[in-house]
């Protein structure tokens, strides 16, 4: 394989965004790999939303933030992860130097099918994914720790090739194991937990990061 991409799909409002679901936006990312032929081959996809926090103050929306938190119940129980909102900020947990208001990119999903697991595609994906939408004053990057093969609702992916590429059944049942095994993987990528919960998240503070045989290392 000579190299590897992700095509992004996703959707932003024509005219300036006046409501709340106006800063809100779903994407989804099929990653691909490319052959010395330069055929692509498909090995996973990712999927996540993007909270623009950053956006809606931008544009004079601040009264809409509540609204904008409790827009669905998926995102209302992401943030009430990260957020505290009785003082209208981050908590404490994550927020210990006073972190500034911006976006929240929460990474919904992530696979990778099994002939290509191993290769670090994965944690690039993860990495790149967050560099593609990332404003300049960065971002909060969360997930819950769920591992797929425990979900009951595939209805994002579920179909007869993504069933027989990935074979969930050979992936490990036992839910503490498998979630555990997945917050370790996403550890690599400097992820943390948040006590108590199967949530992680790092904060992206504008500053690059190149991944180096998987792991995640400074540049400056």
């Amino acid at each position: 394989m000579s190299d590897g991409f992700i095509e992004f799909t996703s959707r932003a409002t024509l005219f300036d965004p006046e409501f709340a679901d106006d800063f809100y936006t779903k994407f989804s990312g099929v990653i691909y790999l490319t052959d010395e032929d330069g055929e692509r081959i498909e090995i996973g996809a990712i999927y996540g939303t993007i909270i623009e926090i950053e956006n809606l103050i931008n544009y004079q929306k601040s009264s809409e933030l509540d609204e904008l938190l409790d827009l669905t119940p998926e995102i209302h129980n992401y943030m009430s992860a990260i957020w505290d909102y009785t003082n209208n900020h981050y908590s404490e947990e994550i927020d210990p130097n006073n972190y500034f208001l911006c976006d929240t990119l929460i990474l919904d999903k992530l696979y990778i099918y099994p002939e290509f697991n191993g290769n670090g595609y994965g944690l690039s994906a993860i990495q790149r994914t967050i560099e593609h939408f990332r404003r300049d004053n960065g971002a909060v990057v969360l997930f819950q720790a769920h591992p797929l093969q425990l979900e009951q609702d595939r209805r994002d992916y579920n179909s007869d090739k993504f069933n027989e590429r990935m074979d969930l059944s050979r992936f490990e049942s036992d839910k503490e194991k498998a979630t555990k095994s997945l917050m370790n993987y996403y550890s690599k990528a400097n992820f943390k937990r948040i006590k108590g919960t199967t949530y992680m998240y790092k904060l992206e503070d504008g500053s690059l990061e190149h991944l180096v045989n998987g792991r995640t290392r400074k540049a400056y």
